[in-house]
């Protein structure tokens, strides 16, 4: 019988969050405990009491209820109560009687909570140890950081996240077309970046009319959190005298707002930022003698932040001046003189005819050869031209993949910029013009005839979706009014003297598919930034007045998502200024129906003969002839441009082969069968309520009796998720689950740093084996605690080694395999659970004792060859470079050196990597 004495400490298995219980009264049939955390008393009958006493050993850290905490130096027991000689915080020994314990107290080792009754069922052990292995994949697995998005696998986007979100402190412009998905490539690269710990405070500068778009986008695709700050937001903190840019770490405001208020210009820049994210920067004007106060502004910034991107659609051929000024803000000590850069540019011209030959699969003519052997002189290439003249395809392949990766990683500016051309991407839906010509007795009636041709046209298209863009708001808010009043039709506008939130509700209001508005009324605004591919009919109700504008409106609808051919409609009376413009448009830079990089170029050139076509409706030859000047400029221009096309900057920007792979193998981790099955089990373990809706989506709900009162994600009225993409795609309201989504990766840390499943027994029929036998599986943890950047979890993740001792002590874990051997145990009561562990102390300390002798070499190895990978993987980078550098200018020397001092503290670091016995399972055999 269990022997009770007053002022004795003892847990209830029962009952874990009273506390530690003390005694206060017995006799031979209860005893009666008072638990102080709770101020709770419980009376047990001895003979069933579900108690378990708590003694501590030499060594360990002791807790007094006046709390402060000790080291035990000694023990004795008297009288059946234990007194201890504890080392107090000023260094003295001091006796504290059991009773002066401290009531709160918690079991988080494996050992503790074994001995201490503190069990939890078998199915938690087994969820423990495989969210540690799935926790361990996911940290080394190369998709990590780029499946999570929600968006379509864009193999080109795919490639830029990879490439820029693996580097120390990138420094990139993006400057692909409009459509391609710039803001997606920031927000991934941003996202691999955070995921690796290389950043954690990023601060972007955007257009006032982007803000929001840019907090909605990272916040639906990335899931990112990031915070608006404005005015009003920052003059909250002037009574605290804080630096509002302290107080968050993922920010996004207007530029402009910034360059307009210097004090919190000031204040921007001491925040202390890891990356700066600049959208539209071709906004920021500069020449050599005139640099903008934009420019100058977002100069100092990325003087001070080590990583920043740059994003822009402005082409470079058109704008060279321009495009050095982005470059400069990248690297100036690279891109110091206008002068020098325009002339290196031109040694590149022999350089891409011989990769157009590669391209081409031409054979490669003696000069050509030259060119390459020239950039290339570091290597020997006589055996690559051999294998170019073989008669084996695959050889002669291979040989020519080779050559031309080698002319990209030593490209003049493919490091630091990627610009991807609709042309090299392809997979676009066709534009289809149609010119509406209306005819009016006076100009008076010119914008009556208008809405009553856009009134009559909508009428026939109540199932479609119209974006229509105007030149002014008080042409938008006119239209609204005149269509709803004339057809009741639903419509909503959007313009710029609207708050952010107001454009974003009615953006939302015309993406509604149901009860949404059948029409988006916009000003000029509508060409920026804003995406709306949901939609394939564009009405120009006024016309853009040059071609760049054109495009971004265009764009809006002609991008990457859209499936549809854009229907592109342009109403202009007969003989006005706009038909004119619309002609010149359509036959002398045919801009509705194909994207015109020239023509902005040609709409300077010809831009006085434009105007004077425009201001005199009667010059119809002149226009004849402007249009027929304009198409043959064209024409030459295209050629210049597509002999001066980069395409070894096209060729690294969009990935090739690789890029297909990569998004190949994303696609294959989507909606996998681990995943599913993890995610379910998870949710069920915990105690989440969940509905299957069908269609591939499920309802999950919290519930009163979950494991942890809050789980990631879980919101109060619940979420309904997927692990389809495409079906995720098509309904905003789900959240879409892969192994990077928040709920996942959260989840697994809920696990692995919380007690689910840290000591469970379970019972074992089988027939071979006597009753009784005792197998003690063990969870060691080998991990290594570095500073955020290192990135070591990439060759050392917290890696779980697992042990299977029988009662000699032997390991049979590499015969007895995980999953078969759960798959046979039975769960066992708690009461019968605390007798046997009870009874089998003595055994299971020395089980545990010997595999800590055991655990040793096995967790050296897996330090070992984390070593040696590190030693690899960070070396071949830094020889990489270094061979590049001597070729390639756009290769930063404190990158180099940045990488080999993180590789002298990853070696460091992981040579001091430790195990931990993290969980473990009793598993008792009995005959049925």
């Amino acid at each position: 019988m269990t022997s009770f004495a007053l002022g004795q400490r003892w847990l209830s298995g029962s009952e874990n969050n009273l506390g530690l219980g003390i005694v206060t009264a017995f006799d031979s049939r209860t005893v009666t405990l008072h638990f102080p955390a709770s101020d709770e008393t419980r009376i047990y009958s001895i003979a069933q009491a579900p108690l378990t006493r708590i003694q501590f050993n030499k060594g360990e850290m002791l807790k007094h209820k006046d709390g402060w905490q000790g080291k035990i130096v000694d023990t004795q027991s008297l009288n059946g109560l234990n007194f201890y000689l504890v080392e107090n915080p000023q260094g003295e020994q001091v006796i504290v009687q059991e009773g002066d314990i401290s009531p709160i107290i918690s079991f988080s080792s494996a050992k503790d909570r074994l001995f201490s009754a503190q069990l939890n069922r078998s199915h938690h052990f087994a969820l423990r140890y495989r969210t540690l292995k799935h926790q361990q994949a996911q940290f080394q697995s190369p998709l990590r950081g780029l499946r999570g998005i929600r968006a379509g696998l864009i193999p080109h986007q795919l490639h830029i996240a990879a490439e820029v979100g693996n580097r120390v402190n990138p420094r990139v412009l993006l400057a692909d077309e409009v459509g391609l998905g710039k803001t997606i490539e920031a927000g991934m690269i941003l996202q691999n970046q955070l995921f690796a710990e290389k950043v954690q405070r990023v601060l972007v500068l955007v257009p006032e009319t982007l803000q929001h778009q840019w907090l909605v986008e990272m916040l639906r695709r990335f899931n990112l959190h990031f915070s608006l700050f404005d005015e009003e937001r920052c003059a909250d903190f002037a009574t605290m005298g804080e630096n509002p840019f302290s107080s968050e770490s993922l920010i996004i405001c207007a530029l402009d707002w910034l360059v307009n208020s210097p004090k919190r210009a000031e204040q921007a820049l001491d925040a202390v930022f890891d990356c700066l994210i600049v959208d539209e920067a071709h906004h920021l004007a500069w020449s050599e003698t005139a640099p903008s106060r934009a420019y100058l502004y977002v100069e100092r910034l990325a003087k001070v932040i080590p990583s920043v991107l740059l994003l822009t659609a402005t082409p470079e051929q058109l704008g060279q001046e321009s495009h050095f000024a982005r470059l400069r803000l990248l690297d100036p000590e690279r891109f110091f003189d206008y002068a020098a850069f325009q002339e290196e540019q031109q040694h590149y011209q022999p350089v891409a005819d011989a990769v157009q030959s590669l391209l081409a699969e031409k054979p490669l003519s003696e000069v050509e050869k030259n060119q390459i052997s020239t950039l290339l002189k570091e290597q020997h290439l006589d055996q690559l031209f051999q294998e170019l003249a073989s008669q084996n395809g695959e050889i002669q392949q291979a040989a020519r993949q080779t050559l031309i990766q080698n002319l990209i990683d030593r490209h003049g500016t493919s490091r630091v910029l990627f610009r991807n051309t609709r042309q090299a991407v392809k997979g676009f839906p066709q534009r289809i013009y149609h010119p509406i010509t209306l005819t009016v007795e006076n100009t008076a009636q010119m914008e009556e005839v208008k809405a009553q041709w856009l009134l009559d046209f909508l009428k026939t298209r109540r199932d479609k979706k119209i974006f229509v863009i105007c030149q002014s708001v008080q042409t938008a808010i006119h239209l609204e009014q005149y269509l709803r009043e004339k057809e009741g039709i639903r419509a909503t506008v959007f313009h710029e003297k609207m708050s952010i939130i107001e454009r974003d509700r009615a953006a939302a209001y015309f993406a509604d598919m149901e009860n949404g508005a059948q029409v988006l009324l916009s000003s000029s605004i509508g060409s920026e930034g804003r995406n709306f591919q949901f939609a394939d009919t564009l009405v120009l109700f006024n016309l853009p007045q040059n071609p760049d504008l054109l495009e971004q409106c265009i764009g809006r609808l002609d991008r990457i998502g859209q499936l549809n051919d854009v229907q592109i409609y342009v109403p202009c009376v007969e003989k006005s200024a706009d038909e004119a413009l619309a002609r010149w448009y359509h036959e002398g830079l045919n801009a509705f129906e194909q994207t015109t990089p020239m023509g902005m170029a040609l709409f300077e050139q010809f831009s006085r003969s434009l105007q004077k076509v425009r201001s005199n409706s009667t010059a119809l030859s002149e226009l004849g002839n402007l249009i027929a000047d304009t198409k043959q400029a064209r024409e030459k221009l295209k050629i210049a441009l597509e002999q001066g096309r980069d395409r070894l900057l096209e060729l690294n920007s969009n990935g090739g082969e690789q890029a297909k792979q990569l998004a190949n193998a994303i696609a294959e981790q989507d909606n996998e069968a681990e995943l599913v099955n993890f995610a379910l089990n998870l949710f069920d373990i915990i105690g989440v309520e969940q509905d299957d809706l069908g269609e591939n989506s499920i309802v999950i709900t919290p519930t009163g009796t979950m494991l942890v009162p809050d789980f990631p994600g879980l919101k109060e009225e619940g979420v309904t998720v997927t692990f389809d993409r495409q079906l995720a795609l098509a309904r905003e309201e789900l959240e879409f689950l892969t192994w990077d989504h928040p709920m996942i990766r959260q989840g697994i840390d809920l696990i692995a740093s919380g007690d689910i499943g840290k000591a469970a027994m379970a019972l074992l029929i089988n027939k071979q084996l006597p009753a009784g036998t005792l197998l003690l599986e063990l969870i060691y943890m080998v991990e290594t605690q570095s500073p955020k950047g290192l990135q070591l979890n990439r060759f050392l993740p917290p890696t779980p080694i697992r042990l299977l001792l029988d009662n000699k002590g032997n390991d049979i874990a590499e015969q007895v395999e995980f999953d078969t051997l759960h798959g046979k145990l039975k769960p066992l009561g708690r009461d019968v659970a605390n007798k046997i562990i009870k009874m089998a102390r003595p055994t299971l300390e020395q089980l545990l004792s010997l595999s800590e002798k055991k655990v040793q070499p096995l967790a050296q190895t897996y330090i070992n060859q984390a070593q040696q990978l590190a030693d690899q993987t960070l070396s071949a980078e830094i020889q990489r470079l270094q061979s590049l550098q001597a070729v390639n200018k756009n290769i930063r020397q404190s990158e180099i050196e940045i990488l080999e001092i993180q590789r002298a503290q990853s070696l460091e670091t992981l040579a001091k990597a430790t195990w931990r016995l993290d969980s473990v399972r009793v598993i008792v055999t009995n005959k049925e």
